[in-house]
């Protein structure tokens, strides 16, 4: 018996570490996916202060030139550059969509649609993106909202499963008298009270796995991303397969609901279609 439960801590040690290690690199990337929003952010920062540097040197060699041989050149370069400009504030957009940093997706589209009319475009193309844009902030909000209570319905249901995996553990488990057989094979499968059930125990560090395995669903749930999450969810479906009785089952049942559940799609920005 010492053996035995010697090799269930090993076991389960290693389960641990490896749980860990899946925590630490989903982390890792998540770090990584905003430090590469930020740096998004500073060169955004840094194109607005170059385009604004470059206008005021064309600006300065026009006045300096022949207004009739340097406008077309100085025009063309205008157009050329803050057109590149609206391009790369869609790409910041989208980046801020996929790390649903939405109120920053929001606020940056607002901004470029506020910002339009100072950028070097022609007036039918102006007015075309402040069309698009504000079709695109109605869109966004509209996923916004739904994405949210999405999220919140499926974080609420896993919040219960955990809880009740909690409660399982703190309470010893009593087999169903409807699980495992007839009366009589019951009957004749008594064991003595002094020996401790396998099964049992087993089921004790099942249970802690697919708690750990739980907090990975989160956060595949807090990115966002949909196959991920569909495999977070699989893994905890088969740690819990091991378990026999009713509760697990019922458990695996509403894990599948969650995983058939497609998560709300980010939306695609018409605004890109009009610049691309």
């Amino acid at each position: 018996m010492k053996k035995f439960l010697i090799v269930l801590l090993i076991v389960a040690l290693a389960w641990m570490i490896k749980l860990s290690y899946d925590l630490f690199n989903l982390r890792s990337q998540q770090n990584e996916l905003s430090t590469n929003f930020s740096l998004l952010q500073k060169q955004n920062a840094n194109l607005n202060d170059n385009i604004v540097a470059l206008k005021r040197q064309l600006a300065a060699q026009q006045g300096q030139k022949s207004p009739d041989i340097q406008a077309p050149q100085v025009s063309v370069a205008k157009v050329t550059h803050d057109t590149e400009l609206v391009r790369q504030q869609l790409d910041l957009i989208e980046f801020a969509l996929q790390l649903q940093q939405y109120s920053t997706a929001v606020e940056k589209l607002s901004q470029l649609q506020l910002n339009l009319d100072s950028y070097a475009l022609s007036p039918a193309l102006v007015e075309s993106l402040k069309e698009v844009l504000g079709k695109d902030q109605m869109m966004l909000q509209q996923f916004i909202n739904s994405r949210l209570v999405q999220q919140n319905r499926i974080r609420d249901m896993l919040n219960h499963i955990d809880v009740e995996m909690a409660r399982e553990l703190k309470t010893p488990h009593q087999s169903n008298a409807t699980a495992s057989g007839s009366f009589w094979q019951r009957l004749i499968q008594i064991e003595p009270a002094a020996k401790p059930s396998a099964i049992l125990m087993q089921r004790g560090l099942i249970l802690k796995e697919a708690q750990l395995r739980l907090l990975m669903v989160q956060q595949t749930l807090q990115q966002g991303q949909q196959v991920p999450f569909q495999q977070a969810i699989s893994a905890v479906i088969e740690v819990l397969q091991q378990l026999p009785d009713a509760k697990s089952q019922q458990w695996i049942k509403q894990l599948e609901q969650m995983k058939n559940t497609p998560l709300t799609p980010v939306p695609s920005l018409n605004t890109r279609t009009l610049m691309s």
